[in-house]
């Protein structure tokens, strides 16, 4: 457990490094949304020379917080959908997204996630990967996210 925490604090300093100050809480994700992940099977990890240096969580079946969008709308339809979250690297991990996506994609053709207007890092990456834009949400704790949405099926 100590060693995944290491990773999401050194994620988290790096958001606060780029002006991202809001989107984690100083002690997010709490271990009982890590253990949480791990129960469930959500919770993926990159490992360089048996260190793990990244992780993130790819969680299955309906999103709750992806039922009420606002300035925007999901595509019609009744489909599945896997979401990425809690994506964290420590500085000499690279292309975690990538492997993020690359592992959702086997679990499911479409594919979404949200980030914080103000993280621009996570935006521009999203973007780069061919993510489209849906609108906003509202998460647990009543702040706002910017979600969108992969559909590899066409």
């Amino acid at each position: 457990m100590k060693e995944l925490q290491k990773v999401y604090d050194e994620a988290r300093e790096r958001m606060y490094e780029s002006g991202n100050t809001v989107q984690w809480e100083p002690e997010y994700p709490q271990e009982y949304i890590i253990l949480k992940d791990i129960e469930r099977g959500f919770l993926h990890v990159m490992e360089e020379d048996g260190e793990i240096v990244a992780a993130f969580s790819i969680l299955t079946g309906k999103e709750p917080n992806y039922d009420t969008i606002f300035e925007g709308s999901w595509p019609e339809g009744d489909y599945e959908y896997v979401t990425i979250h809690r994506v964290a690297g420590k500085k000499k991990a690279h292309h975690v997204l990538k492997q993020a996506l690359d592992t959702a994609s086997k679990i499911c053709p479409v594919i979404r996630i949200d980030t914080h207007e103000m993280n621009k890092k996570m935006q521009a990456l999203i973007a780069k990967y061919g993510f489209t834009y849906y609108g906003k949400i509202i998460i647990e704790d009543g702040s706002q996210r910017l979600s969108f949405q992969q559909d590899l099926r066409k």
